[in-house]
């Protein structure tokens, strides 16, 4: 899936990664979790436990037999949070990410509901490294920036470090570094305005593309 894929991550930043369906970000993720593994090369990772990282699946995998309740008690206990933990953590995720009614069963929520929630399990025992594969999938514009807002001031105010794929290029402006990625390579990466810059261009998409055009050149030459 890689070849010669390098990327580096700065502690206390967020990381958009960028790419098509099929071009290996959440291959990547897996590799980075070390749910799978590499046939060559290393993957450093700065944290002392995997308590540390919260994660967020492309696929959800909540339990739907469980009411929203019920999955931040059942995700606390597995985290060995106290009750109290727990209850603090779950009121500062309700009101953050608009959760529905507590009460309700996670089978009967909504697409987008459902990405909340789970984006509020991986967010519930305060990790360090923050990993989130395409969170705000079916989430409205605007949550969608009050969203990236406190992404912001968890990274400034707790040196949080933040991974994140999104299908929403430009929303990925207000990342600290970008990774662009196509055929398991990362093409460019840097900051935003770096990238638009090198790439003479005023848009991210516009950047990509053009990135695009030169990687399929060089293949052929």
């Amino acid at each position: 899936v890689f070849n010669g894929l390098n990327m580096n991550v700065t502690s206390g930043s967020i990381y958009g990664l960028l790419g098509p369906s099929g071009c290996g970000k959440s291959t990547l993720l897996q590799c980075i979790l070390g749910t799978m593994s590499l046939d060559s090369g290393t993957i450093d990772l700065k944290i002392n436990r995997l308590k540390e990282v919260g994660y967020m699946p492309q696929d959800l995998c909540l339990e739907e037999v469980l009411t929203i309740n019920e999955t931040f008690e059942y995700y606390g206990t597995l985290y060995n949070m106290n009750k109290k933990s727990i209850e603090i953590r779950k009121s500062e995720l309700y009101t953050f990410l608009q959760l529905p009614n507590l009460d309700n069963y996670i089978k009967y929520l909504s697409g987008g509901q459902s990405r909340r929630v789970s984006m509020a399990i991986s967010l519930l025992h305060d990790p360090t490294l923050i990993i989130l594969d395409e969170p705000t999938v079916g989430i409205d514009p605007v949550l969608r920036n009050d969203i990236w807002t406190e992404f912001t001031k968890m990274v400034v105010q707790h040196k949080k470090t933040i991974i994140i794929t999104t299908h929403y290029i430009e929303e990925a402006n207000q990342a600290n570094c970008i990774g662009l990625m196509r055929n398991g390579v990362i093409i460019d990466e840097g900051s935003p305005q770096d990238i638009l810059s090198k790439s003479n261009t005023d848009s991210l998409e516009s950047a990509f593309l053009e990135l695009c055009c030169n990687q399929d050149k060089n293949e052929v030459f």
